[in-house]
């Protein structure tokens, strides 16, 4: 395994070597990281004078490296990882801070737009395909100042694509094929398009995508002890609408997805995989306005999800979980003299959990609400920051008061200092704060039969970081380090012994708890290297986590948070060119790790592309996991038998597509 890394390492090391001249290319290259995120602030900035962490994985670099998903290309992001559950896929985690099934702590949105389900938190990667993406940036640390709860660890903002020209558009698609783990063939399509257009102070973009994905089947052990052939799968089907006309802005997002489900009875996953189904609606609407003392934004947002998964081992019941959010928000940027301003606004949402319910999948007849019918609540918060931009110094300072009827009372901080050497170097030192407030089913939730509790006691989770980055640019070379310190307090997670819940004292269930306070400390370094044939990038993440949080199961058995992530990440990539002709290869490690029981070896895995431009269209083929390398995370919600999930399984071969008119 060292001997593969080391080798990967090896070949990127000539490319990141040399350093020449022609820096502009090198601007072009990095065009948005130099004038466009939004993600950490209202105000566009580059991630030189960033009052947050940023990593941006901008359209060339999606394309350059052939990423298949929004998933794949964040798991390339020092610090973050995205990870599974029994019950849940693709879950994003920011710097070692464990997600549980459902809940949200790095806050996933579409163009600045929040979107998370109000009956159990989570974010949905998958609600846009990947050929509708322009850009990704991610914010790294708690960002609970600029979007409230759920942004505790961090947020990801995936920002449409946008045609440059009226009138014009791309179609895009691929076939795939290959085998590999235990038997069976994996298989997968996509399809998908984009159509602008473009008059004046007038435009929108259309874009829809059609995904599915058929893994090779593995031997699973299931919560029975039950060994058995598996083959898991992934479709979604998205569409985007995004429009502009003077200063107002309007978003449309819809999307449907089915996806296998392991279940969540001790013998679900045994033979033939359920099906979970989700729908989901995201509009939004801003306008700008220019008053003369600044700027005004007035917005609103509207949210509908609704999840339907199985119950039982025979699929006879099944549950359907609704929710909806609607927000209204409005913030203003005032400028004073001397390079200082201020950023103020309020917002209110209200959070409706219409249903968790239990039915008869024949009779469509109502089995159990699972004591989680129309549980609505409300958030009202306001903030406001200040800030100074000089020619050398950045600072900003800010707060958020947040009042959620259910939960009670934040405020939530963050400070930063930026010094500038010049436009492409820059230090920086960064204090932040977040909070989460508990969903309605890890407050109400009561299954029936009781396998799982909600705790109404619970207390929103809480987060601070201290954090100082290096960045610079010179040449052909780009470099961002940085070192940072986490807390953790009240952290929710699933919890496993005996609970009173309404007087009723319930013996050895799951139920919902807020953890003793843990913290941990990190390193992340990236360095990009772009020539004129050649592009290159190396990203390493490492982290320690202390064992506060320790809890010693039933059976004896300890589990704590960082007992479960990698000592350490590390990801690369190279791109070379010849004419129309292309190639790259990129590469994952996840350093060892535990599950429950178990040691987790250090584990690889690499794609390798080629293909060739013709004209106005790009054909590639693409080796996924090119190694055959069964990558595995453990369980570490249920903590019963199963030790360990398959993250990724089987090489298979893809070609794929694209065409701009």
């Amino acid at each position: 395994m060292k001997r593969a890394i080391c080798a990967a390492i090896a070949v990127l090391l000539p490319a990141c070597a040399a350093a020449v001249e022609a820096p502009e290319e090198f601007w072009s290259f990095m065009s948005e990281e130099a004038a466009n995120l939004t993600v950490a602030s209202p105000i566009p900035e580059s991630v030189f004078d960033s009052v947050s962490n940023v990593t941006v994985i901008d359209r060339s670099a999606i394309e350059r490296y052939n990423y298949a998903s929004v998933s794949e290309a964040l798991q390339t992001v020092p610090g973050v990882s995205v990870l599974r559950t029994y019950l849940m896929h693709n879950i994003p985690t920011v710097r070692g801070a464990l997600q549980e099934h459902y809940a949200n702590k790095v806050l996933v949105m579409i163009n600045n737009v929040p979107m998370w389900n109000a009956v159990t938190g989570e974010g949905d990667l998958d609600r846009v395909g990947i050929d509708s993406v322009e850009r990704i940036e991610v914010l790294l640390g708690p960002a609970s100042v600029l979007y409230g709860t759920n942004a505790l660890t961090g947020a990801i903002n995936i920002v449409l694509r946008e045609n440059r020209r009226s009138g014009g558009g791309h179609l895009a698609g691929g076939l795939g094929s290959g085998a590999g783990g235990y038997a069976g063939k994996a298989a997968v399509s996509r399809a998908g398009g984009l159509y602008s257009w473009k008059d004046g102070d007038s435009s929108y973009t259309i874009s829809a995508d059609s995904r599915r994905e058929d893994q090779p089947a593995v031997l699973f052990t299931d919560e029975a002890g039950a060994v058995n052939s598996v083959r898991e799968y992934f479709g979604a089907r998205t569409f985007n609408f995004s429009g502009r006309k003077g200063g107002g802005s309007l978003l449309i997002n819809a999307a449907s997805s089915d996806q296998n489900y392991l279940g969540n009875t001790l013998d679900l996953a045994s033979g033939e995989l359920f099906n979970e189904a989700k729908e989901m609606v995201l509009t939004a609407y801003s306008h700008d306005l220019e008053p003369s003392w600044g700027r005004l934004r007035l917005s609103a947002a509207y949210d509908w999800q609704r999840r339907n998964i199985p119950r039982d081992a025979s699929d006879d019941i099944r549950s359907d979980i609704e929710g909806s959010r609607l927000t209204g928000s409005a913030s203003a940027l005032i400028p004073l003299r001397g390079g200082s301003y201020i950023e103020a606004g309020g917002s209110r949402e209200y959070r409706n959990a219409l249903r968790y319910l239990n039915y008869n999948s024949d009779t469509g007849a109502p089995v159990a609400d699972n004591s989680m019918s129309g549980r609505a609540t409300h958030e009202t918060s306001a903030h406001l920051q200040a800030g100074y931009d000089g020619e050398s110094w950045r600072f900003l300072a800010g707060s958020r008061y947040t009042h959620d009827s259910a939960s009670g009372d934040n405020v939530s901080s963050r400070a930063s200092a930026i010094y500038k050497f010049d436009a492409h170097r820059s230090v920086k030192a960064m204090f932040s704060q977040s909070f989460r407030s508990p969903t309605a089913f890890e407050k109400y939730f009561k299954s029936a039969p009781i396998t799982v509790l909600g705790n109404p006691g619970l207390a929103p989770e809480r987060t601070e970081t201290w954090e100082i980055s290096y960045l610079v640019a010179r040449g052909r070379v780009f470099a961002h380090a940085t070192a940072y310190r986490a807390s953790y307090k009240d952290t929710i997670f699933r919890n496993l012994g005996n609970f009173t819940r309404d007087g009723t004292l319930e013996i050895n269930k799951n139920f919902y708890d807020n953890a003793p306070g843990y913290h941990s400390a990190g390193v992340e370094l990236q360095a990009r290297y772009v020539g004129r044939a050649m592009r290159a990038f190396l990203a390493l993440e490492a982290s320690r986590g202390s064992l506060d949080d320790k809890n010693i199961l039933s059976d004896g058995s300890e589990t704590w948070n960082f007992k479960y992530i990698p000592e350490y990440t590390l990801s690369g990539g190279v791109r070379g060119d010849s004419g129309p002709f292309f190639a790259a290869a990129n590469f994952n490690v996840f350093g060892r790790n535990s599950s429950l029981r178990r040691n987790i070896g250090s584990q690889f895995w690499a794609d390798l592309s080629a293909g060739f431009r013709a004209g106005a269209g790009r054909h590639a083929l693409a080796v996924r996991n090119a190694t055959d390398s069964t990558v595995e995370v453990p369980e570490y919600v249920r903590l019963r038998v199963v030790e360990t999930l398959p993250l990724y399984t089987g090489r298979r071969f893809e070609y794929t597509f694209s065409y701009r008119f």
